[in-house]
């Protein structure tokens, strides 16, 4: 378990540290930029948004992470996933087995 929940600490460290470095450029740009026209600063804030919003969410992904909560639930998700595979594949297996058997005779 220490070793996914460092592995997914290390996803949302490096995403949000992209989101950061997104977020960076758009601001360089728009410095440069200022005479840009408006269409073009609304395109620029929609990113830049967008790089708060990404930046945000894994920060958020990280912090979902570290709780123990979020440790319990992910297991019982889990469970449920593989009840549920489980469920399906025992159904398409006989399914499957039904229609290879010949039909009675009579």
């Amino acid at each position: 378990m220490a070793e996914s929940k460092e592995a997914w600490d290390q996803v949302g460290r490096d995403f949000s540290e992209l989101g950061r470095q997104v977020k960076q450029r758009y601001e360089q740009r728009e410095r440069s930029e200022q005479d840009a026209p408006a269409d073009k600063r609304k395109v620029d804030e929609a990113l830049r948004q967008l790089a708060d919003s990404l930046d945000q969410a894994f920060t958020a992904l990280g912090d979902a992470i570290r709780d123990p909560q979020f440790g319990d639930q992910t297991k019982k998700a889990a469970g449920s996933l593989s009840d549920a595979m489980a469920a399906t594949f025992a159904e398409l297996s006989e399914r499957f087995r039904s229609r290879r058997e010949p039909p009675p005779s009579s």
